[in-house]
């Protein structure tokens, strides 16, 4: 694993964000995810259309309530890292974090410690990228 003092200049702020994927995933991972937020000690707010609802059980669910509006799952990392999620496709999750909330070596082990549970939980490889350049992996975990 990359040590943080390796890997602080990928968390520069340059005015994009930081992309979380897993990719090559099922509806019933997507689910499984979703009921693994919903139990989990993580702090969580889903809206649609900018207004606070309660997370949906699955993820049909929330690709129909897209139909008329976006939505949007924020997980609360602790209370200054937050970690935001659109649905997007089926095929993969995607999650967006902001670099100006890792500032140090605690919130770096943060979100290690998130996307660890994350590849754990789905039994598949999870990827830190640039935003929209998933051929620019900074780390990935297993």
């Amino acid at each position: 694993m990359k040590r943080w003092n390796d890997i602080k200049a990928e968390f520069d702020i340059d005015g994009s964000l930081r992309d979380i994927y897993v990719e090559n995933i099922s509806e019933e991972l997507w689910n499984k995810f979703i009921d693994a937020i919903k139990s989990s000690d993580f702090r969580y707010d889903f809206t649609h259309s900018d207004a606070l609802i309660s997370l949906p059980g699955n993820f049909q669910d929330i690709k129909a309530l897209q139909e008329d509006n976006p939505t949007t799952l924020v997980i609360w990392l602790n209370d200054k890292i937050s970690v935001f999620c659109h649905f997007f496709i089926i095929s993969e999750i995607e999650l967006d974090i902001s670099p100006e909330h890792i500032n140090d070596e605690m919130d770096y082990q943060t979100l290690l410690s998130f996307m660890t549970w994350l590849a754990s939980l789905l039994g598949q490889i999870v990827s830190l990228t640039h935003e929209n350049a998933q051929d620019m992996e900074i780390l990935n975990v297993s």
